[in-house]
């Protein structure tokens, strides 16, 4: 498998997306960045997820019983978003949050959508599974390896919408095929290297999953955000698009009403609004 053939964020690409880390205080964590995940849950679940998976990298636990972490909730509400900011802020601590980047502590993320790996043939995902588990411990044709044989690369390995791969055995959707690729899953997350690797899955549908996955993982759950962060949200949304507070308070007057229940919505709404504006200048 070589970096083309998945969705590979690196450095690079997680820096367009967040910005530069700001100049902080040196006991402040996480540190802040130029376009942040707003909210104390945010920050608190940010904090508990990169201080535990740093900790594991940086103290080279290859064997925790911790492989990773379970995000649930409602659609449209950060999960993703918040495995991108926790990848970005390994890679800040380990040491690449510069325009050097040194390779041997470069931390990466591999976006898995169950819709990509998904197969027509009977044992064509369970390759494609073990395909991926071993390209996050060896990177592009083993070429993360150091002499000393040790995986240079770590990788947060992100299965998002999750239960559209490892249904429950008791759901009445499971097929003798999902417990074929539930297994070849179990199977490599417990023989995870955990020093190098840490797996991040996200869903809206918790009660389809597989009681012995989310056994494996530590659960964070996403709720409604507060009407004052979708309200930062929308503020930090029209300030990229050069909106004025005249034509953000549509989108505010429809949050402060409970109108509002994702952050996805909140990006439709500014957006919208945008759209608006240029069509009537």
């Amino acid at each position: 498998m070589r970096d083309a053939d998945v969705d590979l964020y690196t450095y690079e690409r997680l820096y367009k997306e967040f910005g530069p880390f700001a100049e902080s205080p040196p006991d402040q964590f996480p540190a802040q960045v130029e376009r942040e995940l707003v909210g104390e849950r945010y920050t608190r679940i940010l904090t508990e997820m990169a201080k535990i998976a740093g900790y594991q990298f940086q103290h080279h636990l290859e064997r925790s019983a911790l492989k990773g972490f379970l995000l649930y909730g409602s659609v449209g509400v950060g999960k993703t978003t918040m495995v991108k900011r926790l990848t970005y802020e390994l890679c800040r601590m380990l040491g690449d949050s510069g325009p050097s980047l040194d390779r041997r502590n470069e931390v990466v993320m591999v976006l898995v959508d169950g819709a990509d790996i998904a197969r027509g043939r009977y044992g064509d995902t369970e390759e494609q599974l073990r395909d991926l588990f071993t390209y996050a411990r060896d990177g592009q044709s083993g070429a993360h390896h150091s002499h000393d044989d040790d995986p240079m690369r770590r990788t947060v390995l992100l299965f998002d919408d999750v239960e559209s791969l490892f249904l429950t055995r008791g759901s009445s959707g499971a097929k003798e095929w999902h417990f074929s690729q539930n297994s070849v899953f179990f199977h490599n997350i417990d023989e995870l290297d955990t020093a190098h690797t840490i797996v991040a899955l996200t869903t809206n549908r918790v009660d389809l999953l597989d009681e012995a996955i989310v056994d494996r993982f530590l659960p964070y759950e996403f709720g409604v955000p507060a009407p004052e962060v979708l309200e930062e949200v929308a503020q930090a949304k029209a300030r990229l698009q050069a909106l004025t507070q005249d034509e953000l308070q549509p989108t505010l007057e429809r949050i402060r009403a409970g109108e509002v229940k994702s952050i996805r919505e909140v990006e439709r709404l500014v957006t919208r609004a945008f759209v608006d504006k240029v069509l009537a200048s």
